[in-house]
């Protein structure tokens, strides 16, 4: 059992709760005008920054939720995931599988916080999430091979550990380099457009939350 079964307030950077509460009021009008309307200004897109051509960054979970969910991992196997080839599996905990009850807890907070965002940037809608916590370190696997992340539309990766080991960061091909970012911070960029790797860590464990999401229009079934 663990408070992290219980989505709340306190998970999500202060500042970005605020705004995506303040810009759920013109999301919705957009959806009732069945988009005839501009979206007009969301004070989401404030925090949003784009330090590569559509690879977006915002703080969105808080120092203690990182924290937490890392201390919760750490007591639980990682293992590669056989469905994906040699080159691409990272040791990993999928959280349908094995912490099911985080993953409803994180299906709440995906829908809640993560699609507004989604929603201010590129007008989709999430239809289901693939939720997983994944562990690059210099024994089992330093870095990834590059690759798209065929099973999903929108990729969300959140380091929970920064700081804490050497290398890392996140190459997109012919894009450049996003280092790795503050604990809780989102990277989000479209999977099958932007083919990407991890960089090699040399020390330490890197822990990253991985989001792999299908999305669509609002009327999409």
């Amino acid at each position: 059992m663990t408070v992290l079964n219980y989505p709340s307030d306190w998970f999500i950077d202060a500042a970005t709760l605020d705004a995506v509460k303040g810009s759920l009021p013109t999301l919705l009008k957009f959806y009732e005008e069945d988009g005839l309307e501009d979206m007009g200004v969301l004070p989401i897109l404030d925090l949003v920054k784009e330090p590569l051509k559509e690879c977006y960054t915002i703080p969105l979970f808080s120092e203690e939720f990182c924290k937490l969910l890392l201390q919760l991992v750490k007591n639980h196997t990682f293992k590669p995931n056989d469905d994906e080839d040699g080159l691409r599996q990272i040791p990993e905990i999928i959280l349908s599988e094995q912490l099911p009850e985080l993953y409803t807890s994180m299906m709440c907070i995906t829908k809640a916080v993560i699609e507004p965002i989604l929603s201010s940037l590129w007008g989709c809608h999430i239809h289901s999430a693939h939720i997983q916590v994944a562990n690059y370190n210099p024994r089992d696997k330093k870095q990834g091979a590059w690759h798209h992340d065929i099973t999903s539309d929108i990729t969300i990766v959140v380091p929970l550990n920064t700081g804490e080991y050497t290398g890392g960061g996140t190459e997109f091909m012919r894009r450049g380099v996003v280092e790795p970012l503050p604990n809780g911070s989102a990277l989000m960029f479209p999977s099958l457009t932007h083919m990407h790797r991890g960089l090699p860590v040399s020390e330490g464990d890197r822990y990253l939350l991985v989001f792999w999401l299908k999305c669509g229009d609002a009327n999409e079934k």
